[in-house]
C-alpha cells in the first residue's frame, strides 16, 4: 500500500516537472526563434535529434520523437526551404528519404545551444556544483526511470508498484 506522504510528494513532483516542462516549452520557442524566426519550436527537436543521432529516416525521426509523419513532413519541408536539412533517397530502400543536418543548420544549432549553455551557466551560478551535479543524476535517474517503464509497457508487462505483485 502507498502511503499518503508518498502520494503527497508525487503529486508536488507532478507540479514541479510540470512548472519546468512549461518552461522547456518556453525555452524551446526562444531557442527555436534564435536559429530561425520562421520555424516552429518543435523543429528544434528535429534539429536536435538529427545532430544527435547523425542522418536519420523520417520513420526514425518520428518514432524518436513522439510525432505523426504528417506534422513531421510539414516540418522538414520548412526546414528544408530554410536551408538547415537535407532530404535524400535511402540508398538502401529508394522510396524511404534520409535527412540530414545541412552545415548552415549544423551552425545555427550550434550557435542558439551555445547561446543557451551561457544562460544557464549564468541562471545556475549561484548554485554549488554539487547541487548542479545532483540534479543532473537526478534527472538523468528520472529519464532512465521513464524509459524502462515505457518500454515494459509497450512489451505488454504490467505495471505495478515495488513490492507489489504483478496480476496476471
Amino acid at each position: 500500500m502507498v502511503s499518503e506522504d508518498r502520494r503527497v510528494h508525487v503529486r508536488e513532483l507532478q507540479q514541479e516537472l510540470h512548472r519546468l516542462f512549461l518552461r522547456r516549452r518556453h525555452n524551446a520557442i526562444q531557442l527555436a526563434k534564435t536559429i530561425d524566426p520562421e520555424i516552429e519550436p518543435a523543429a528544434y527537436s528535429i534539429l536536435f535529434t538529427l545532430q544527435r543521432e547523425g542522418a536519420q529516416r523520417m520513420t526514425d525521426i518520428s518514432r524518436h520523437l513522439g510525432i505523426g509523419k504528417p506534422t513531421l513532413s510539414r516540418q522538414l519541408t520548412t526546414l528544408a526551404e530554410r536551408g538547415f536539412i537535407t532530404k535524400k533517397a535511402d540508398p538502401a530502400d529508394g522510396r524511404a528519404m534520409v535527412i540530414s543536418l545541412t552545415e548552415q543548420g549544423r551552425s545555427r544549432l550550434d550557435t542558439a545551444q551555445q547561446e543557451r549553455s551561457e544562460r544557464y551557466l549564468h541562471m545556475l551560478e549561484p548554485w554549488s556544483e554539487e547541487d548542479i551535479m545532483t540534479l543532473s543524476g537526478l534527472l538523468a535517474k528520472m529519464n532512465q526511470t521513464y524509459a524502462e517503464y515505457d518500454d515494459a509497457g509497450s512489451s505488454g508487462e504490467t505495471q505495478t508498484a515495488p513490492n507489489q505483485p504483478k496480476v496476471a
